[in-house]
């Protein structure tokens, strides 16, 4: 488990720059940590990718929403993510999921939309401390084998 956060933990840290504040990017990363230590979701699924036996990149898939995808920076623009998310589509398939959903950064926008995901709108979030973070509603329609 501590080894998925910190792969988020510098995946946010390091790409997230260009869209995000620091303060706004450390709010994440709480939240992120808040998740893990409450052992995520119930009936959440995890894929990890690993190179060399050395996890890179997780991603995750709870109901019809996708949760997570995060490659550790040294490992982006490799098709890792693209992998782990096909992967998870094809889980949703399995459990007949015809749409996927996906509340993505602002920097993880572009990654989604070339993965076919179409963008419905943007949103903030608020967190606890007040602090506003903008995200980007998508969705995908899966085809059913």
């Amino acid at each position: 488990m501590i080894q998925l956060l910190r792969i988020q933990i510098d995946a946010l840290r390091t790409l997230c720059i260009q869209d995000y504040t620091p303060e706004q990017i450390e709010a994440l990363i709480e939240r992120n940590i808040r998740y893990a230590s409450r052992g995520g979701s119930q009936g959440e699924i995890t894929l990890v990718a690993e190179v060399k036996g050395v996890i890179v990149g997780l991603a995750a898939l709870l109901g019809r929403c996708v949760s997570a995808v995060y490659v550790h920076p040294q490992f982006v623009r490799q098709g890792i993510g693209t992998h782990l998310l096909a992967a998870l589509e094809q889980i949703a398939t399995t459990y007949q999921i015809k749409t996927l959903r996906v509340a993505a950064s602002l920097t993880a926008q572009p990654f989604y939309q070339a993965n076919d995901y179409q963008v419905l709108g943007e949103s903030d979030l608020i967190t606890e401390k007040g602090l506003q973070i903008r995200y980007v509603e998508m969705k995908k329609a899966l085809f059913l084998a």
